[in-house]
């Protein structure tokens, strides 16, 4: 009968930290895209001036270095480019700035970018395609003869990692 209360507590002590621990994860995915806002708007308005500084770069790197400073200030602008870009029922899918890395290189084709983000929320754990390693690519880059024939499959292959609870989504994309 003791063991069973013990693990009765243990189980609740679990649950109720693991809870905590999620909402504190999902608070952090909030207040980054708020930072970004923030962020911009110390830009467009020259905020940054009013603190002294005689660049936004020397204000992020003065002010913002324990949180990466003006590196990690250009990674949240370019994440707000990305969900900028796509259309406004796909937004919802992007909950925190980190899945946006690997997209960001499909900003400049936004169709891609709709399709990528599309395709990786038709199921919960999305795999849309056969899925290919890095490794794959690579080999199959190797094992072509006709440097065009490379190109275009180094083109065609398209990694997007970090979506949906952390799982690697790696996607052929042919455009």
């Amino acid at each position: 009968m003791l063991t069973l209360e013990a693990e009765q507590t243990s189980a609740l002590d679990y649950t109720k930290l693991n809870n905590g621990i999620q909402d504190t994860f999902a608070a952090i995915d909030r207040f980054e895209w708020q930072a970004i806002d923030e962020l911009r708007l110390m830009l467009d308005n020259h905020y940054y001036q009013d603190g002294g500084h005689v660049s936004f770069e020397d204000y992020c790197e003065s002010e913002l270095t324990k949180h990466g400073g003006y590196r990690r200030v250009k990674d949240l602008f370019a994440a707000k480019r990305v969900v900028d870009t796509l259309p406004e029922e796909l937004r919802p899918h992007i909950t925190k700035p980190s899945q946006t890395r690997s997209l960001l290189r499909l900003v400049k084709t936004p169709d891609k970018l709709e399709q990528a983000v599309a395709i990786s929320q038709q199921k919960k754990n999305p795999s849309p395609l056969p899925q290919t390693s890095p490794k794959q690519c690579s080999k199959s880059h190797q094992q072509l003869n006709a440097p065009q024939k490379a190109k275009t499959q180094k083109r065609n292959c398209v990694i997007l990692s970090q979506f949906h609870n952390s799982h690697t989504l790696v996607m052929e994309i042919r455009g």
